[in-house]
């Protein structure tokens, strides 16, 4: 890929062009519009997708003493639908809220993932596994369906209950769909038992209040689990080529988008989790073999260190201290 250097400035790197093009046309109003009625993010509409998401945060949390029977449960960017969470449920958690910016969920299908994830429960169907879905994390040592870790007294009557709510997920108890949520105070402090995520907090715009807001919902003792993609996802050919756009080329590349990638390494994100009241029980990192060299990324991403500039993505558990403990 040919590459240029303009003195006085950092390298512009050829494919970055289509994706400051795309960024900037959404100043532009009916662009705009049309971006926002036809977004999505991908994934949470399919229910094996759901199933599969939910069982590895399950069956990874199971080994850190978590247990789903009766739970209070809080899921950050369920994105195109609540399926995850409607798969906590049936496991056996007593409610469920999903804290979005943006209202995808409101489009879905939730009577047709709902049935789905149901019809896979009652057969006991295996965890669907990496070759399936080859870019889901974590990766399991066994797939087997863990019979075990469901809480199947009362489980017909918990379906009828459940598939009742469907229609009303803004305001209920049980189910509970708040998009756009704005501030801690969305979520009563101290009665989440589990807050968990999936590839969306190297999304979120402001780490610190983000993280301080989990531990506030989480009781002490309460867990956090999390699945963080530190990749470019669809914005370079390269892994870490998000980090190769300067501060200026990445304003273009945001445009009025409500979010995108907040580009921090891991590094700040486990500074972040210690400041905010979490003990790290899991910290499972994925190393990158290839990408951009280092002297080619954005002046402030090559201080990063070797850690940081390999890690493409984590997987953790973290769990909120006690008061006695901190």
């Amino acid at each position: 890929m040919q590459e240029y250097q303009y003195p006085g400035r950092e390298f512009f790197q050829l494919w970055k062009l289509p994706h400051i093009l795309k960024g900037a046309l959404t100043w532009l109003p009916l662009m705009n519009a049309w971006r926002r009625r036809r977004g999505a993010t991908g994934g949470s509409d399919s229910a094996r997708y759901c199933y599969a998401v939910w069982m590895r945060h399950l069956v990874t949390l199971d080994e850190y003493g978590f247990r789903i029977k009766g739970a209070q449960i809080g899921e950050l960017g369920p994105g195109d639908s609540i399926g995850i969470g409607l798969a906590a449920l049936l496991c056996g958690a007593a409610s469920y809220v999903g804290l979005d910016i943006v209202p995808f969920s409101a489009k879905s299908d939730l009577e047709t993932i709902f049935d789905e994830l149901v019809k896979m429960f009652w057969g006991k169907e295996p965890i669907p596994d990496h070759h399936e879905f080859p870019r889901v994390r974590p990766m399991l040592e066994s797939y087997e369906f863990p019979n075990h870790l469901i809480d199947w007294n009362g489980f017909p009557d918990r379906v009828q209950g459940l598939r009742s709510k469907l229609g009303n997920i803004n305001c209920g108890q049980v189910i509970n769909y708040r998009a756009p949520w704005h501030s801690p105070a969305d979520v009563a402090a101290g009665t989440l038992d589990l807050i968990f995520s999936q590839a969306v907090l190297e999304h979120v715009d402001s780490l610190p209040e983000t993280y301080q807001a989990m531990s506030a919902w989480l009781r002490p003792g309460g867990y956090a689990s999390h699945v963080i993609d530190f990749s470019a996802h669809y914005l370079s050919p390269h892994w870490n080529g998000h980090w190769a756009y300067s501060d200026w080329e990445w304003r273009l590349v945001r445009g009025r988008r409500e979010f995108l990638l907040n580009r921090e390494p891991i590094n700040t994100h486990l500074l972040t989790m210690e400041k905010s009241s979490f003990e790290i029980l899991l910290l499972e990192r994925d190393y990158a073999t290839s990408g951009i060299e280092i002297p080619m990324l954005s002046k402030r991403f090559r201080l990063l260190d070797t850690e940081d500039s390999r890690t493409r993505g984590a997987r953790l558990i973290l769990r909120k201290r006690n008061v006695v403990d901190s």
